[in-house]
């Protein structure tokens, strides 16, 4: 969450209705520079779940696929180096691929659209949570993520994946009904 100066001050960056009327503000933001740390970290709470399951012999099994998972695999598809090693991954995943399924999403552009549809995700379980405890959200897009980072002074290696204002609806600040695409428009049975 960022501060109040932040919250009722617009500016240029984040100049719409919502933000001038939020009671808070919450910025989903992505570490891709991070991906070695976490990595290490999910690794690590791995290691403490697995000593629950009772066969010495699936553990040890789970245990050399995480730590195959977290440990190489994992660096080896986040890491970046100017586009070179995302064109290395998408040469070598084109060649494996004759031979066996696998991701062929693996170029440096792939993995932020996949970052940023993790936290897409976390930020759409958030708004759910809040609905749930009675509080509105509204998403926005149109921002200038380099401000932003500037004003919440994050590092070159982050990105804004995106601002939700947070609050009490104010039946004023409602324009309309909401629209909903129909049901049918959206979702095929096959």
């Amino acid at each position: 969450m960022v501060g109040k100066t932040f919250l009722y001050t617009p500016t240029k960056t984040l100049e719409k209705s919502a933000i001038i009327t939020a009671g808070q503000m919450v910025i989903f933001v992505t570490r891709q520079d991070l991906h070695q740390k976490r990595a290490k970290t999910v690794l690590e709470v791995a290691k403490q779940g697995i000593q629950y399951i009772p066969d010495a012999q699936q553990r040890e099994q789970i245990l050399k696929i995480n730590q195959w998972y977290y440990g190489q695999y994992m660096p080896f598809v986040y890491r970046r180096f100017f586009g070179l090693f995302g064109l290395f991954r998408k040469i070598m995943s084109f060649v494996v691929g004759f031979f066996r399924p696998m991701a062929k999403q693996v170029s440096e552009s792939d993995m932020r659209v996949v970052v940023h549809k993790s936290c897409g995700l976390v930020a759409q379980t958030f708004m759910i949570a809040m609905a749930e405890k009675q509080y509105d959200t509204c998403p926005m897009e149109g921002f200038d993520g380099g401000q932003i980072k500037k004003i919440l002074n994050l590092p070159s290696g982050s990105d804004i994946n995106m601002v939700v204002a947070c609050g009490i609806r104010s039946e004023k600040g409602v324009w309309g009904n909401r629209f909903r695409v129909p049901f049918d428009e959206q979702y095929h049975r096959i």
